[in-house]
């Protein structure tokens, strides 16, 4: 006997386009998901990148600063003498463009740069230049480091570090 083909309701075709929507729904999500772990890792990896440039940079301006140093009377080629008192820091500041440029491992990738800014003369230890008359040795001159690492990808991955060093 044959069956009646008028009497079926088409209920295997529209579960299996149900299942269909809900396979494709989830193979969306997950692509969608990859992509922005893609993206993430991305990230990383500049931020990664960018932060050895800046230790690099650091690195090589802290041993600039461990040198004897002359300080001109104005910014030129990283090295800047005593902020003025209320003065915005010169690594906060946009417009400022004295930073010498550090030699970085892949200049493609990351712009790395550095200033030496000489933050006076500070005492050796916490008590010396509480005597009376301060020593000679008392007072030493005390510079702070400044390095900046930018990615050169457009993305803005920007890294800023900085250290004090005592002659």
């Amino acid at each position: 006997m044959i069956p009646n083909r008028h009497n079926q309701s088409g209920v295997a075709l529209i579960a299996s386009l149900v299942i269909l929507l809900i396979i494709t729904l989830f193979g969306l999500s997950s692509m969608r998901s990859a992509g922005l772990q893609e993206r993430m890792s991305g990230n990383q990896y500049d931020k990664n990148l960018v932060l050895e440039a800046a230790e690099a940079a650091l690195r090589e301006g802290e041993a600039v600063a461990a040198a004897p140093l002359t300080i001109p009377a104005a910014c030129n080629n990283g090295l800047c003498p005593t902020l003025p008192v209320g003065g915005t820091d010169r690594w906060l500041d946009t417009t400022f463009t004295a930073w010498r440029a550090a030699k970085s491992t892949n200049d493609k990738l990351v712009s790395s740069q550095f200033i030496i800014e000489d933050m006076g003369a500070q005492p050796v230890d916490g008590t010396c230049h509480f005597q009376t008359p301060i020593e000679p040795t008392c007072l030493v001159p005390l510079y702070r480091v400044t390095a900046r690492a930018t990615a050169t990808n457009g993305r803005g991955t920007t890294v800023t570090l900085q250290s004090n060093i005592r002659q």
